[in-house]
């Protein structure tokens, strides 16, 4: 699976036992009844066809209720087009629940936050009466969508978990809510940020960058396929995965690529990118004499960022692109000389 990479990363984190949030824009805090409305009621009834079946949403929706811990997809599309859900499964890594890059637009007054990671409380869903539940990123949703679609219309992936791109899940969340023109704008606004970011770093143009995390002790997790979600965006910036991690050991044959510590000098490139999940391993991976013999080390083209940084670039959502970009503009910079 194109996203295999979250899993084994929530995985992980779980076995090591792994405040307010701010206020909701102007422009986003309409209720979620008052932003529904919004939506084009010629629209509907609408049908949407996923794996699960198909999905009639006769009206626009006024309590909308996303569950998935795969990616923030369809919230992002939510609060992107105007409208607040009455509840969102919460950022397993954050400590308030809150995606970073929704800090400034969830309101946790208004949309409730739920503990998904162990499974879905399906009458703390019921109990919420939504008339729409968005469950495109639940990976557990071949055993949880016809309890889901017991409490109310719900829209399940295409053909496969984490299968689609980020604007089909804007345009099949646009649909949804009644609002396709708007969506397709927001598609078209997105793109437009990316593009930006590669005419303002020209130089990136045939670089080389490795994508990795390290979240166990003796060993990285690395992008390892040009099929990685993360390495098509990169792909747009103009810079290209480093031949050197392409044929290394993936996992469970996904994207993402497995590297013990005597190999670490394969995620040499023009820019190395990596989070971990505790000092402790930064260190470890810092201390190695094949990290320090790293051109890139050496140079001053190795970027540590976060790990809900590469998770969105892994999975990434419409407003969670921007966010990620702007936080490795430090590593484009170093590009740019």
């Amino acid at each position: 699976m194109s996203r295999s990479f979250r899993t084994t990363l929530l995985s992980v984190t779980l076995v090591a036992g792994l405040a307010a949030c701010g206020s909701v824009k102007d422009d986003d805090s309409a209720s979620s009844t008052d932003a529904a409305k919004a939506g084009d009621s010629a629209a509907f009834p609408v049908t949407i066809s996923h794996k699960f079946g198909d999905t009639k949403i006769s009206s626009a929706p006024k309590r909308v209720v996303v569950i998935g811990n795969g990616g923030t997809d369809d919230v992002d599309a939510l609060y992107a087009l105007g409208i607040t859900p009455v509840a969102i499964s919460k950022d397993s890594f954050a400590a308030d629940g809150v995606y970073p890059w929704l800090k400034d637009r969830i309101d946790t007054k208004k949309t409730k936050l739920l503990d998904t990671v162990n499974g879905v409380d399906f009458e703390q869903v019921a109990a919420l009466q939504p008339d729409l539940i968005l469950a495109t990123s639940d990976f557990t949703l071949d055993k949880d969508y016809k309890k889901l679609a017991a409490v109310a219309p719900t829209i399940g992936y295409k053909t496969a978990w984490g299968g689609q791109t980020w604007q089909e899940h804007v345009e099949v969340v646009g649909k949804a809510v009644g609002k396709e023109e708007q969506a397709e704008q927001l598609v078209k606004e997105t793109e437009a940020d990316i593009a930006a970011v590669k005419a303002d770093h020209p130089k990136m143009a045939g670089k080389t960058y490795s994508l990795s995390i390290g979240n166990t002790p003796a060993k990285i997790y690395t992008i390892a396929s040009e099929n990685d979600f993360a390495a098509k965006l990169m792909s747009e910036l103009g810079l290209g995965l480093t031949p050197s991690v392409k044929n290394i050991k993936t996992v469970n044959g996904s994207p993402t690529g497995e590297l013990s510590f005597e190999q670490l000098d394969k995620l040499d490139a023009d820019l190395v990118v990596i989070a971990f999940t505790t000092k402790d391993l930064q260190k470890a991976f810092e201390s190695s004499a094949l990290v320090k013999n790293m051109s890139a080390v050496k140079d001053g083209d190795y970027l540590v960022t976060d790990v809900e940084t590469i998770s969105q670039l892994r999975s990434p959502s419409v407003l969670g692109i921007p966010w990620a970009l702007k936080n490795l503009e430090p590593g484009f910079a170093k590009l740019d000389k």
